[in-house]
C-alpha cells in the first residue's frame, strides 16, 4: 500500500487546475471572434427582446395630439376626398403622414395597428443603429481600440436608445415625429454605406444605389418634417457631388438621376397637390415666422410710425395693429410666463385660439392681402434689425448647446393616463374630429378605448441605465462637441495626415454638423425652447456623441502608441501627437 503525502497531491491538483486555465485561456484566444460573435448576438438579442416588452407591455391605442395629421384620414375613411380639410385645421398639414395613417386605419381597420407599426419602426431604428456604428469600424483601417471595444460601445448607445422613455413615447402619437427618428438613423446608414462604397471598396454600382437611397429617404424626412430641410439638403450634396466627379461610370450617372429625379419630383406633386385647397398650408409659414419673431417686428412697427414710415399701410390702421400687438405680447407673458423664458414671449398665444391677434387681422384684412402682411413685415423687419434676429437665433441655439443638453431630457416615470390620453381624449373630442370618429366602428371603438384608459394606471417606466445614460450624455455633450469638433477638423485638414484619421475625423464634423443644421434652422424659424424639437433629434444627438467619444479615445490610445514608440528609439508617424 502506497503512501502519497497530502503535500504531494495538493501540488499535483493545483498543477492541473492550472494547466486547465492556460488551456481555457489559449482556447478563448484563439477562438476570440467566435465568443464575441455569439457575445454579442446574445446581448443584441436580450436588449431587443427588452425593448419590445417595453413597447408592446403598453396599451396600443395612439394618442391623438391635434387634428392636423388625424383628419384628412378621418374624412377619407367617411366617404369624404382626403385633402377635403378646408378650414378644419390650423396647423399646416402633412399629407405624406397623413397618407400613411390613411392606408394603416384602411389595411387593419384598428387605430392601435399604429401604434404597432410605430414600435416598429423603432425597434428597426435600434437595428440600423448598430448596423451603421459597425460599418464605420471599417473607416479606421489601423485602429487602436479593437473590434470588440468598438462593438461594445455601439451596444451602450443603442441600449440607451432602445431602452429610452423618449422614441417610446413618441412612437405611440399620430404625429410625424414618431417616424422621424427611424428615418434619421436611416438615412445616417445610407449615407455611411455610400462613403463605405465609394472612398474604401470602391464599388461604383453599390455606391449608386446607396446615393439613390440617401437622396429619396433625405427628402421623404424633409417632407414629414419641414425643419429638417436644410439637413436633407446638407446630407444629399456631397452624394451629388462624389457622384459626378466620380471618373467614368457614365452609366451610373444617368442612373442615379433618372432613379432619384423622378421619385422626389413624384413625392413634391402628389404633396403640392393634396395640398392645394387647403388655407392653413399656404399661410401657416408666414404665420408662424411672424409670431416668433413677434418682438423684433413690433420694434420695427414703432419705429417706422415714429419716423412716419408709413406708406403702405393707413397709420391709423397701422397704430392700431402695433399697439394690438404690443399689449399681446405683454399680455401673453403674464398669463404664460413659465413658457417660452427665452424668446420672452408666448407666441402661440398670438396665432392660435378663437380671438387671436393674427384671426383678427385676417378677418379685417382678408386672405391675400393678410398674407403679405405677414411677410412685408416679417422680411422688413428682419433686413432693418439684423442684430436683434441674429440675437434671437443665438438665444435659441443656446438652449440646445446648453450646460444640458435638451435632446437627453427624461422623467423617471410618465403617467399616460392622468395625462397622455387625458390630452388625446380631448383632441379627440373637438368638434371638427367627433362627428368623423363616431360615423365608422374603427373610430368609436377607439373613442371609448380612450376613455377607459384615461381613469386607467398606466405609465412608462424610465429604466437605469438609460437614465444614467442620458444624465451622463446631457452634460458632457457641449464638452464633448466642443473638444473634439475642433480637433477632429484639424485632422482633417493636416495635408500630411494619413488616411487612418481622415475618414473617422470627418464622419465627427459631418453627425455634429447635422445636429446643427436642424438646430440652426429651428433657431429661425421657431423656438428650440419646444420640447419636442430638441427630443426628436435624441437618436441623432446620441450617435454624434457616441462616436466622438469613440474617436477621442483612439485619439488618446494613438498618442500613447506614439509616446511608446518614441521612447523606444522608433521614429512615430503621429508626431504632433506626442
Amino acid at each position: 500500500m502506497s503512501f502519497v503525502p497530502s503535500g504531494s497531491s495538493t501540488t499535483v491538483i493545483s498543477q492541473k487546475s492550472f494547466e486547465a486555465t492556460l488551456s481555457f485561456r489559449a482556447f478563448v484566444r484563439a477562438n476570440e471572434t467566435a465568443v464575441w460573435k455569439l457575445t454579442y448576438f446574445l446581448i443584441v438579442a436580450f436588449l431587443f427582446v427588452a425593448a419590445a416588452w417595453k413597447r408592446f407591455s403598453l396599451p396600443q391605442d395612439p394618442l391623438a395630439v391635434f387634428d392636423a395629421y388625424l383628419l384628412p384620414a378621418l374624412v377619407k375613411l367617411s366617404g369624404g376626398a382626403f385633402g377635403d380639410v378646408q378650414g378644419l385645421t390650423k396647423e399646416g398639414l402633412n399629407f405624406l403622414y397623413s397618407g400613411m395613417i390613411y392606408l394603416i386605419l384602411r389595411t387593419w381597420e384598428d387605430f392601435r395597428a399604429i401604434s404597432v407599426i410605430q414600435h416598429f419602426l423603432g425597434l428597426i431604428a435600434g437595428g440600423l443603429f448598430l448596423a451603421a456604428w459597425s460599418r464605420l469600424a471599417d473607416f479606421c483601417p489601423r485602429p487602436c481600440l479593437n473590434r470588440v471595444m468598438h462593438e461594445a460601445i455601439g451596444l451602450l448607445g443603442a441600449a440607451i436608445y432602445l431602452l429610452s422613455y423618449a422614441p417610446v413615447f413618441f412612437e405611440m402619437n399620430i404625429r410625424s415625429d414618431s417616424v422621424c427618428m427611424f428615418f434619421e438613423i436611416l438615412v445616417f446608414w445610407l449615407i455611411i454605406q455610400f462613403f463605405y462604397y465609394r472612398v474604401i471598396l470602391r464599388s461604383t454600382q453599390k455606391a449608386v444605389i446607396y446615393g439613390t437611397s440617401v437622396a429619396t429617404n433625405a427628402f421623404l424626412l424633409a417632407l414629414l418634417k419641414p425643419s429638417f430641410i436644410l439637413t436633407s439638403l446638407f446630407v444629399v450634396v456631397p452624394v451629388i457631388w462624389l457622384i459626378l466627379t466620380a471618373k467614368g461610370n457614365f452609366t451610373g450617372k444617368v442612373a442615379f438621376f433618372a432613379t432619384a429625379v423622378p421619385i422626389i419630383v413624384a413625392l413634391a406633386l402628389t404633396e403640392h397637390y393634396l395640398r392645394r385647397n387647403d388655407q392653413s398650408a399656404k399661410t401657416f409659414l408666414a404665420e408662424t415666422l411672424f409670431v416668433y419673431q413677434a418682438k423684433i417686428i413690433h420694434a420695427q412697427m414703432t419705429t417706422d410710425l415714429k419716423h412716419d414710415e408709413t406708406d403702405i399701410y393707413s397709420r391709423e390702421w397701422l397704430r392700431a395693429a402695433c399697439d394690438d400687438l404690443g399689449k399681446d405680447i405683454e399680455r401673453s407673458r403674464k398669463l404664460y410666463p413659465e413658457k417660452f423664458s427665452v424668446l420672452g414671449f408666448y407666441p402661440d398665444y398670438l396665432m392660435f385660439g378663437h380671438d387671436s391677434l393674427l384671426q383678427r387681422w385676417q378677418q379685417q384684412l382678408g386672405g391675400e392681402p393678410f398674407l403679405r402682411f405677414l411677410k412685408y413685415w416679417y422680411w422688413h423687419s428682419v433686413v432693418s434689425h439684423p442684430p436683434a434676429f441674429a440675437e434671437k437665433v443665438a438665444g435659441q441655439l443656446g438652449v440646445f448647446y446648453s450646460r444640458t443638453c435638451p435632446a437627453f431630457r427624461f422623467q423617471e416615470k410618465y403617467s399616460l393616463s392622468t395625462d397622455a390620453y387625458c390630452r388625446s381624449l380631448a383632441a379627440l373630442s373637438r368638434p371638427q374630429s367627433l362627428p368623423l370618429l363616431t360615423k365608422t366602428a374603427v373610430g368609436s371603438a377607439f373613442l371609448e378605448r380612450t376613455k377607459t384608459l384615461c381613469s386607467s394606471e398606466v405609465a412608462i417606466h424610465q429604466n437605469k441605465l438609460p437614465r444614467i445614460g442620458h444624465v451622463l450624455f446631457a452634460r458632457s455633450y457641449l464638452a464633448i462637441l466642443l473638444i473634439s469638433a475642433p480637433l477632429a477638423g484639424w485632422f482633417l485638414l493636416r495635408r500630411n495626415n494619413s488616411e487612418d484619421l481622415k475618414w473617422s475625423s470627418f464622419f465627427v464634423i459631418f453627425f455634429y454638423s447635422v445636429n446643427f443644421i436642424n438646430v440652426f434652422s429651428i433657431s429661425v424659424v421657431h423656438s428650440m425652447e419646444v420640447d419636442r424639437y430638441s427630443s426628436v433629434l435624441f437618436i441623432e444627438a446620441l450617435f454624434a456623441q457616441v462616436w466622438a467619444m469613440r474617436w477621442l479615445v483612439e485619439i488618446a490610445l494613438m498618442r500613447q502608441k506614439a509616446i511608446e514608440l518614441r521612447s523606444s528609439g522608433f521614429h512615430s508617424k503621429w508626431p504632433s501627437l506626442v
